[in-house]
């Protein structure tokens, strides 16, 4: 198969061929979606990916949070402490490294993955079910595929 015409060219056309001009299109709709959605809870997506990944993990450093939310280090610290200031997040050091921080979400922050958790499946849940629950297993899987084959910094 010629790989070529899955690449972006000189031809106006050819990003529709390329996956990842759809990748940032659902990406950046995705975004928008959840920014309206999340905003009544005084919340951006910065904060959200943060709080998520926090819960996904239990307590990590802000370093593994900041990869795990795919977020600069210094942006996922200001936000980090923010949080804490909003009692919804808390910081220790670790017991094993005390030059290391460590995250984890508050009940007030656990109480608000709840609430995040049903804003996603209240505002995506008609899209989704476009889908039948083979093609999403699917899509995953080719979405892990892609995303392992990509180099990390």
């Amino acid at each position: 198969m010629r790989m070529e015409k899955f690449l972006p060219n000189n031809e106006p056309e050819s990003i529709l061929n390329f996956p990842f001009y759809w990748i940032t299109q659902v990406n950046g709709k995705y975004l928008q979606l959840m920014e309206k959605s999340i905003k009544k809870l005084g919340l951006d997506n910065t904060k959200r990916k943060i709080i998520l990944s926090t819960n996904s993990v239990g307590e990590a450093s802000i370093t593994e949070i900041a990869n795990l939310a795919l977020l600069k280090l210094t942006t996922t610290t200001k936000a980090v402490y923010r949080l804490v200031e909003d009692d919804i997040l808390e910081v220790s050091s670790s017991e094993t490294d005390e030059r290391i921080s460590v995250v984890k979400l508050t009940p007030k922050g656990l109480e608000l993955v709840a609430q995040l958790n049903q804003i996603i499946q209240v505002t995506l849940s008609g899209v989704l079910q476009q889908f039948s629950e083979a093609e999403l297993l699917h899509l995953n899987q080719q979405l892990q595929k892609l995303a392992d084959l990509i180099p990390s910094n």
